[in-house]
């Protein structure tokens, strides 16, 4: 899995998609794999969360599953037991609490000591990821259970009704299914593919095209939601004028449980809104890319360089139509050193910024693309002689130096010019507009030189 500065890409992105998903999987059917039973898959997130990002995302999940937990025994009419998970209704509030969210908390924060501890052991993956899941469950059961019946002493929880629980039929189904989902998750994980869409997403987080698309992507949730808002005020407003047409009085008491479950639902959709805005956002992401990658640089929206390569081997071929063109290889002085010193989402801020303002300067006159990295090139084809160029080049540089870092640094670049004359082939004009770049880069940079025969 991709990695950045010590974390997993998309660290909060995949932190609150499984927190969306568990509140998805705690206010639906979703959650109850046997209906009217206790197996449930709601503990998934969770184990996940732990197993893949850390003790701190098993934490949160653990957090979130407590929290739903809470949220669902509060609902006035639960049976006793659940009752118990609700500081509203029992009579142990300190109780409550720990078994609905410091037990989930603590769930939370074993199963990621425990995957931790496994994460070096030369075993199989999934014989690994089957251990853990059956021990994570256990553990699970334990911090809840154990811990309530010295709470709750009415509620008999003794050693006979834990061991019971443990090899009941609901908690062996659970078990099962939660290792089964775990081992497809995981091994949906180790997809290539997932791996590339990973990547691609990180190398366009920055792009024009991205912020454009997850703006639409946010637009399509919000959409979703208001619909999904509408449909369920109209079916209120029904069952209310349903009721009181059948004469049918609802106890305030009834009215609450309804407005209860009615929010519930609503947060259910707004989860189920953001994943499914995320998924699409991702895909429409990643299809740009594919769509765009032979002729567009993703992250800066300038031409690629084999777009720009097929353009000057058109211009050196058809040099009637070109009479008098240029070429320009621009590169980010000590680029390097700014990653190194900034960070890398700063230098992909310069390297956007540096795009824009060759665009601003040059776009009007011929091409511009990003050759990779902080290399750029310029095809002039039409309207400026040397002179022009000239005075472009410092224009261009005075604004970059407009650029400040952190500490105030300026940001500088380093120029190299050829005239396309009698070059037969698109890389002599590149290796000659190179030359001229490296020697700017060795007598200083922050400046440019023009190719001169000899």
């Amino acid at each position: 899995m991709l990695k950045t500065q010590g974390k997993p890409l998309f660290y909060g992105h995949k932190i609150l998609l499984l927190s969306a998903l568990e509140f998805v999987l705690a206010f639906s059917g979703l959650g109850y794999l046997i209906p009217y039973g206790s197996a449930t898959i709601m503990y998934v997130p969770v184990i996940a969360a732990a197993y893949f990002y850390g003790i701190r995302a098993g934490v949160i999940l653990g957090a979130g599953f407590g929290i739903t937990s809470i949220w669902k025994a509060s609902m006035p009419g639960v049976d006793y037991f659940d009752s118990l998970f609700s500081p509203f209704l029992s009579s142990n509030i300190a109780g409550s609490l720990y078994a609905a969210l410091g037990a989930r908390i603590l769930f939370g924060f074993a199963a990621g000591v425990l995957f931790a501890l496994f994460k070096n052991i030369k075993i199989n993956e999934y014989v690994k990821v089957t251990i853990l899941s059956i021990t994570a469950q256990l553990i699970h059961t334990i911090l809840v259970l154990i811990p309530m019946g010295y709470l709750f002493p009415e509620s008999h929880i003794d050693k006979e009704y834990i061991a019971g629980n443990i090899f009941s039929v609901h908690e062996i189904l659970q078990i099962i299914f939660l290792t089964v989902i775990m081992c497809v998750t995981v091994y949906i994980s180790k997809n290539k593919r997932l791996a590339e869409i990973e990547k691609i997403l990180d190398e366009s987080r920055q792009s024009y095209y991205a912020r454009r698309l997850k703006i639409e992507g946010a637009f399509f949730a919000i959409f979703l939601f208001l619909v999904i808002l509408a449909l369920m005020f109209h079916l209120h407003n029904m069952t209310i004028i349903v009721a009181n047409a059948a004469n049918i009085k609802l106890p305030f008491q009834a009215r609450i449980m309804f407005i209860n479950l009615q929010i519930q639902f609503l947060t259910g959709v707004a989860a189920i809104s953001y994943i499914i805005g995320v998924f699409i956002t991702s895909y429409r992401i990643y299809s740009v890319y594919h769509i765009n990658n032979a002729d567009k640089d993703l992250m800066t929206g300038l031409y690629s360089k084999t777009t720009a390569a097929d353009y000057g081997a058109a211009v050196i071929n058809n040099k009637k139509d070109f009479p008098d063109t240029y070429f320009m290889m621009i590169d980010i002085d000590n680029f390097k050193g700014i990653n190194d010193t900034y960070g890398h989402l700063t230098g992909d801020k310069v390297i956007i910024n540096i795009a824009r303002l060759l665009e601003k300067h040059f776009s009007a006159y011929g091409l511009v693309s990003r050759f990779g990295g902080d290399e750029f090139a310029v095809f002039i084809t039409r309207l400026l002689n040397k002179n022009d160029i000239e005075r472009k080049i410092l224009e261009f540089q005075s604004d970059a130096a407009s650029i400040l870092l952190d500490d105030g640094r300026k940001v500088t670049c380093s120029i190299g010019v050829c005239h396309v004359d009698k070059e037969k082939k698109f890389d002599e004009v590149y290796r000659k507009a190179d030359e001229m770049l490296y020697q700017v880069k060795t007598s200083g940079r922050n400046g440019y030189k023009v190719y001169t025969k000899v």
